[in-house]
């Protein structure tokens, strides 16, 4: 072989050696490429999976806040509604006594101005019976009056106990059916 055709087939080898590896660049570059794409697809749908599960965890998390936070006014509506009750049965109740000592001090006071009356009797009596007869009078008049005046106080008291718990029974009915609905559903 002559140095032209060993140059030209040299060149010619160059120039197929050029060819393979421009193919194999080609080739590699298009397996980086899509290597590249691939993991920036990826990535990208990780990116919005993620997103995604971000959105419905603060979701979920909002959703329970705001449970709790209800669950909250809840019971702090309850607790004022129970003070109120507290508040409304401390006032009958103080009334209701306030009552029963008007007429403890009603009986007191006309127990008083009758025993004076009666001893106005007994000393202006000039007989032992007279005085005996007044006595048993004042002793009948007075068990009678006490009688009486105790059948009050204890109706009376009765009534002050009953309007007294009325607040406190009706709250606590709101509150058993407000929190046995949940229960019931």
């Amino acid at each position: 072989m002559t140095k032209k055709t060993t140059a030209k087939a040299t060149t010619a080898k160059i120039a197929e050696s050029v060819e393979t590896v421009e193919a194999a660049v080609a080739v590699g570059k298009e397996t980086v490429e899509t290597v590249v794409k691939a993991g920036t697809d990826a990535a990208a749908k990780g990116v919005e999976k993620a997103v995604a599960m971000s959105q419905e965890q603060v979701a979920a998390a909002v959703k329970a806040g705001s449970e709790v936070f209800k669950g909250y006014e809840d019971v702090v509506g309850f607790s004022k509604q129970n003070i109120d009750a507290m508040v409304a049965a401390n006032t009958i109740f103080v009334k209701g006594i306030q009552e029963i000592n008007t007429q403890f001090f009603g009986l007191a006071k006309n127990s008083i101005e009758e025993n004076a009356q009666a001893t106005k009797k007994l000393l202006a009596s000039t007989s032992v019976e007279d005085v005996i007869a007044i006595q048993s009078d004042l002793v009948k008049a007075n068990y009678d009056k006490a009688v009486e005046q105790s059948r009050k106080i204890s109706d009376l008291s009765v009534k002050v106990a009953e309007d007294a718990a009325a607040p406190i029974t009706k709250q606590v009915n709101v509150t058993v059916e407000k929190f046995t609905k949940p229960l019931a559903a």
